[in-house]
């Protein structure tokens, strides 16, 4: 029996989990902190990373009076990062992707090398939050930041580097950035040489499951752990679930549903091409240099946000009473909402922006905390299905289920109409796919466990382990023709970004 400890950084909370890896698998919550957000020198919505690396610190102070552990790995939610001067100093802090200055940075780069190239040269959807975009925000609003950047580094690098004094990039994090060329296994240098972005901040791409170092001295007096191994793991939190997802078989689909739901399929190759572009879809990394084909679809912060409006005028509910009056609405379809529509991106004022859009596409407007919710979970449930039906086509492979992991997989409402609405099985769980593939990657590298060597064995273990998988049939008394109206309405309504 051996344990590891997994940081997941989530865009809403983070947390350190124990794992335990034997027989079978199991995970503890150790820590839980919501993730700090701070306004910058320059009025910019970002993490605050000195927090978050204090909490991170609470956090190994407690995981040292249960030791001991083998390795510490981190991963975090994709497309943000900090950049690092000469001297080993973050400057500034990291920007969130939630912050409005990539606000018409798309259009920009358009402009300046085309959306095909945007697209053909990295892979990556086209999606205004990105990296890509980010950065060409710095390009036209605070070059002087890149004055002085030495180094670029994503979020789960940027606290491995705060953790260890170790610079480093690693693959699943980096193809997130839409600057990384899928094809060639490489950065993206002339895309990013047009765009006015400096190719010298960019550092020697990593596998998932390089040992990046050992924690600082100081940590380790600070909070008792002690000299622990700290690995790059998958660091996308989403490619360390799929590593995690007992997949039915070669074309099922995939889901990480947490802040961002996140479909795809496994693939060994990457897919681009005219269909991929328009579908919004992406190619980013896996675990042994895989591709995961997949969409960036906005996810469960709709309803973290229509929670936090209703918190704001005195509704105090639990996302478990959302869903239950969300169940109980009489007409399940009466509103929908594209739920990629840019209106959706940023915080505050979720509500409000729901019933604009219902408004403005002359459908009835949810007044209620369970219509408001159920609006979110049905529109939620037909972007699965319409994704699902692009990534069967263009993988060529049969899709015979759909796993759902992460937070979301608890959603058993969402989970049996993305079922009912998709006509194929759902499978949730388990719930922290995150923390165990993230684990079980640093066991690998380590090669601790000779039991667990790879993705196959790892999610055999995942199998054979008490974690409460459950299965959802879609729903055959429901009418076909009712769903394929709903479905009809849906589509017309992604047709205009709102």
């Amino acid at each position: 029996m051996k344990r590891y400890l997994a940081l997941d950084m989530g865009a809403e909370s983070g947390r350190l989990m124990s794992v335990t890896i034997d027989v079978q698998i199991s995970t503890q919550e150790i820590h839980r902190f919501l993730t700090p957000v701070k306004t910058d020198s320059r009025n910019r919505r970002c993490w605050d990373f000195p927090k978050i690396i204090e909490e991170v610190i609470i956090a190994l102070s407690k995981a040292s009076e249960s030791g001991p552990y083998e390795a510490l790995a981190v991963d975090t939610w994709g497309l943000d990062f900090g950049l690092v001067d000469k001297n080993g100093e973050i400057i500034e802090l990291p920007v969130s992707h939630r912050d409005h200055r990539t606000d018409g940075m798309l259009a920009k780069a358009d402009q300046l090398v085309g959306k095909k190239r945007l697209h053909f040269e990295s892979g990556c959807q086209l999606l205004e939050v990105n990296s890509i975009y980010q950065l060409l925000a710095i390009a036209q609003q605070t070059p002087d930041e890149f004055e002085h950047a030495k180094h670029l580094l994503f979020m789960p690098d940027l606290i491995l580097y705060a953790l260890t004094g170790v610079i480093g990039t690693e693959y699943t994090i980096a193809s997130t950035s839409g600057l990384y060329d899928v094809v060639n296994d490489r950065w993206a240098e002339n895309l990013a040489k047009d765009l006015g972005i400096p190719l010298n901040i960019f550092t020697k791409v990593e596998d998932p499951g390089s040992i990046r170092g050992e924690l600082k001295k100081e940590i380790q007096a600070k909070t008792g752990i002690g000299p622990i191994k700290c690995i790059a793991t998958a660091s996308h939190d989403t490619a360390s679930a799929v590593f995690a997802t007992p997949l039915l078989s070669p074309g099922s689909a995939y889901i990480s549903s947490g802040t961002w739901s996140l479909l795809g399929v496994e693939l060994s190759t990457p897919v681009i091409n005219e269909i991929t572009m328009n579908e919004r879809l992406t190619n980013e990394g896996g675990y042994d240099r895989s591709i995961r084909l997949l969409r960036n679809i906005m996810g469960l912060w709709l309803i973290q946000e229509v929670r936090r409006d209703l918190k704001e005028s005195g509704i105090e509910l639990s996302y478990a009473q959302l869903v239950e009056q969300a169940k109980r609405v009489a007409d399940p379809f009466a509103t929908l909402i594209f739920v990629d529509a840019s209106l959706f991106i940023h915080a505050g004022g979720m509500i409000e922006r729901i019933q604009r859009f219902a408004k403005n596409t002359n459908q009835k407007i949810p007044t209620t905390p369970g219509e408001i919710a159920q609006t979110v979970f049905a529109s939620l449930a037909l972007q699965y299905a319409k994704t699902c039906d692009s990534l069967a086509i263009l993988s060529t492979l049969p899709m015979p289920a759909i796993h759902i992991v992460g937070g979301g997989s608890q959603n058993e409402h969402l989970c049996q109409l993305t079922a009912d609405i998709s006509g194929r099985r759902v499978i949730a769980g388990p719930v922290e796919a995150t923390a165990l593939g993230n684990a079980m990657i640093s066991a690998i590298a380590l090669r601790m466990q000779p039991h667990l060597t790879d993705a196959i064995s790892a999610r055999v273990l995942i199998e054979n382990s008490n974690l409460g998988l459950k299965k959802f049939l879609p729903n055959s008394q429901i009418d076909p023709n009712t769903l394929a109206q709903v479905r009809t309405r849906y589509e017309k309504l992604t047709k205009e970004d709102m």
